[in-house]
């Protein structure tokens, strides 16, 4: 949750935020277990005059230094609701990519107005620039960050978590976690998980996630491959948790054979956990892993060469271990939620310095 995430930061650091949420989503109840301020603003249409004006009545009050958009069709509120109020830097995040262009009048008015794209992964800044009325100068890429002291200390937990998920002191667990659809990879986990359970005995495998809201029939098609296979009294499907540090102190791998990623944050949690990663050679995840250093990539939906690599792992412990360390400085020295929240906050406060020497021309 980034949104939250980040504010929750940025309030820890001494700055004032405000969130502007859609009531009864999931941000709403992220922000009001972490005591964030917010307003209500339902959102749903591009073009919404009563949302702007209330938008704008809020901006005037609060009297905020920068706006930052998490959504593109945000763009259509808060673009209008800051006409006439100075120049207030408008920050923009792309969290996925864009397959149509937006080039035309109104979207060239409204990215005008942007005075910087954040994009999550160099896929995505790709995909800004060649689908946005952005120039590169406005265009940068700031990873998402975790918490990396906070999975660490987590694995005090590893074998309170094992027993509790039905794990032997000896058994080796390779694990996913994410969305239970199947474009993240569990139909060729599962694939994976037979192949790997006819070799080795000790083999055990962790499913952990829910369903997307309004999207239960993706879980389905998992859970029904899940309940088909005829290892599946080796596969733990472990359902949606909140504890996932301590979930992933109990996996000895983790598998993220997912179709597409624009960044891939599971990944950079669990490299933050300190274990190995062998998962798909596109998009956003290769700006996470360092294939043969932190863990393995391999093609999309490539089940034998899935199934070739966690092997590996399981039969070499010092490879395994090798990686694991590996793994855990990369999230240290890139994937850290401080160094996430300082571009952030060092972007903010570029954006301003601009504007106040504007202002003196």
């Amino acid at each position: 949750m980034h949104v939250a995430v980040l504010s929750r930061e940025l309030l820890r650091r001494g700055h004032r935020v405000w969130v502007a949420r859609s009531p009864g989503s999931p941000l709403a109840r992220a922000l009001e277990a972490e005591g964030i301020p917010y307003w209500d603003l339902p959102g749903g249409r591009y073009v919404a005059p009563l949302q702007t004006l209330s938008l704008a009545r809020k901006l005037q009050q609060i009297r905020p230094d920068v706006v930052h958009v998490h959504y593109s069709r945000d763009l259509w509120l808060v673009v209008p609701a800051l006409t006439g109020r100075g120049r207030i830097p408008l920050v923009f995040i792309k969290h996925i990519g864009t397959r149509r262009p937006k080039r035309d009048p109104f979207h060239l008015w409204l990215y005008r107005r942007v005075d910087f794209a954040i994009a999550i992964s160099r896929v995505i800044a790709r995909n800004l620039l060649n689908t946005h009325p952005l120039p590169p100068e406005k265009v940068g890429i700031i990873y998402h960050g975790v918490d990396v002291a906070a999975f660490q200390a987590a694995r005090s937990e590893r074998e309170r978590v094992r027993r509790e998920l039905g794990f032997g002191e000896g058994d080796f667990v390779a694990g996913i976690m994410g969305r239970l659809e199947p474009h993240k990879g569990h139909l060729e986990f599962i694939a994976m998980a037979e192949k790997v359970a006819q070799e080795l005995p000790e083999a055990r495998f962790l499913i952990v996630g829910g369903e997307t809201v309004g999207e239960a029939d993706k879980a389905e098609v998992v859970r029904e491959r899940w309940r088909s296979s005829p290892v599946r009294d080796r596969i733990v499907m472990a359902g949606f948790r909140t504890d996932v540090p301590e979930v992933l102190s109990a996996m000895d791998v983790f598998v993220f054979p997912s179709h597409a990623e624009a960044f891939g944050l599971a990944l950079i949690e669990a490299m933050a956990a300190g274990l190995p990663v062998i998962t798909s050679n596109c998009d956003g995840v290769l700006d996470v892993v360092e294939d043969g250093v932190t863990g393995w990539t391999v093609p999309p939906t490539d089940v034998a060469q899935l199934a070739e690599k966690v092997l590996e792992l399981a039969r070499n412990p010092r490879l395994r271990q090798q990686m694991a360390q590996a793994a855990l400085e990369r999230a240290r020295c890139s994937f850290d939620l401080g160094r996430m929240v300082s571009e952030v906050e060092g972007l903010y406060l570029r954006l301003l310095a601009e504007k106040r020497g504007n202002s003196k021309e």
